[in-house]
């Protein structure tokens, strides 16, 4: 293979991957049970089906998951949606019952994450990325509920101890307590 060809090759695939994201091992389809509190919109649905992302649920996802205030959505990493979901049957091995998660910002247009700088939100947050979503789920405390992220050892995890939330990602692991 020449030269050019190589690279256009590994362009091609570059491109591939960005399109369609690599599907994490599964051995059985997941399922989300989300619900977004600003929207009242629900999400309970199949997003993998054990071999591979499901692409209609995806982009269900990305706009489900979007910025709110301007109607605008993503491409959010799907390893977010993976944490959601080993967060979720985590619940269900050790309490013995399903939750629902819900979703108190997700995705955010650099505008929105500017207007709310003055609340805590970071200058470079992974919101911005796709790739945080601040939870709750009812019935359980947020502190609870960050120790379970950081068992899960994914990413970054953050108490937010006045608006009552935990924000995780898919960032670096590192975890913060805010009183904002």
């Amino acid at each position: 293979m020449s030269s050019l060809s190589r690279r256009a090759a590994l362009v091609g695939l570059g491109a591939a991957i960005i399109v369609r994201p690599t599907p994490a091992p599964a051995t059985e389809p997941r399922m989300l049970r989300l619900y977004q509190v600003t929207t009242g919109e629900s999400f309970r649905d199949y997003y993998h089906n054990g071999e591979g992302y499901l692409e209609r649920a995806w982009q269900r996802l990305n706009w489900f998951l979007r910025d709110h205030h301007e109607d605008v959505a993503t491409n959010m990493d799907p390893a977010l949606f993976d944490l959601l979901w080993t967060l979720q049957n985590r619940f269900l091995a050790v309490h013995h019952r399903e939750v629902t998660i819900n979703i108190n910002s997700a995705y955010r247009t650099e505008r929105t994450n500017t207007q709310l700088l003055s609340e805590g939100a970071a200058l470079n947050s992974f919101h911005k990325f796709g790739r945080a979503v601040d939870i709750t789920v009812q019935g359980l405390g947020i502190y609870f509920l960050a120790d379970r992220v950081r068992e899960i050892g994914a990413g970054g995890v953050g108490i937010y101890w006045r608006s009552r939330f935990a924000h995780i990602d898919t960032g670096p692991a590192r975890s913060w307590f805010q009183r904002m």
